[in-house]
């Protein structure tokens, strides 16, 4: 009887933290990630304050609206209690076959369809419902997390 015990509050231990975001599952299995995730030859320019990033973009819909949608100038802020910077949308991207979520590999950049952002992932957040994998962001996650909240962020085709 201890043993089952035992092991049953292991069990509920594991799930809680696992729930709770403390614990990271891989993101190699991820379906978004291996269907939406494939590179094209498009890139874009990401300018915040000196600093500027190169995105190359995933083949899926969200991506190519991300594109015909540039330039864009927006505010980036943190978003509190997770390893990303978000960056709102005027106007939401495409969602033409878009998986039911994703969990992101780090560092990477996506779209959040609820909430209508843009996110640079810099560190695990695990698998959220409304996320599309838009692109691999060629910075650090230093670089990423040292970005300052409330900055202007100009996306722009790289030339």
């Amino acid at each position: 009887m201890k043993i089952v015990c035992f092991a049953l509050a292991t069990a509920l231990s594991l799930a809680c933290l696992g729930a709770a975001g403390l614990i990271h599952a891989s993101t190699q299995a991820n379906p978004a990630n291996t269907e939406f995730g494939k590179l094209t030859t498009d890139s874009v320019s990401v300018r915040i304050g000196t600093k500027t990033f190169r995105i190359d973009l995933y083949d899926n819909p969200t991506a190519k609206d991300l594109l015909a949608k540039l330039p864009l100038a927006l505010k980036a802020n943190d978003y509190p209690g997770y390893d990303e910077k978000v960056v709102r949308l005027k106007a939401p991207l495409s969602m033409e076959g878009a998986p039911r979520g994703d969990e992101p590999l780090i560092p990477e950049v996506g779209d959040y369809e609820p909430g209508n952002w843009i996110a640079f992932y810099y560190g695990p957040i695990g698998y959220w419902p409304g996320k599309v994998p838009l692109g691999k962001i060629h910075a650090s996650i230093e670089e990423l997390l040292a970005l300052p909240d409330d900055a202007t962020v100009v996306i722009e085709a790289a030339k």
